[in-house]
């Protein structure tokens, strides 16, 4: 996956609102470039991409965030799943 593509993403997770709890931690899926990306902050590791949902199916890909982005997306999610 490409960097320019991969923090794109990762910006937008950042300001999502809609994060969900599972049991591999928070996801999010980001729309970017006809695709969904699936975002996952796993408990104690950095933010990372992986998959992706597009009209052919289903992708894995990957890309793991820097720790300033992951930490952008953790107060993004904590906010998105405050009660």
């Amino acid at each position: 996956m490409d960097t320019a593509t991969a923090n794109e993403v990762f910006a937008a997770a950042a300001t999502a609102s809609h994060w969900k709890r599972t049991n591999l931690g928070l996801t999010v899926l980001v729309s970017h470039d006809r695709y969904w990306y699936l975002v996952q902050l796993p408990a104690e590791e950095r933010a990372e991409i992986i998959g992706r949902e597009g009209i052919g199916g289903d992708e894995w890909v990957t890309a793991r965030a820097t720790w300033p982005q992951t930490i952008a997306m953790v107060d993004a999610a904590m906010a998105a799943t405050r009660v």
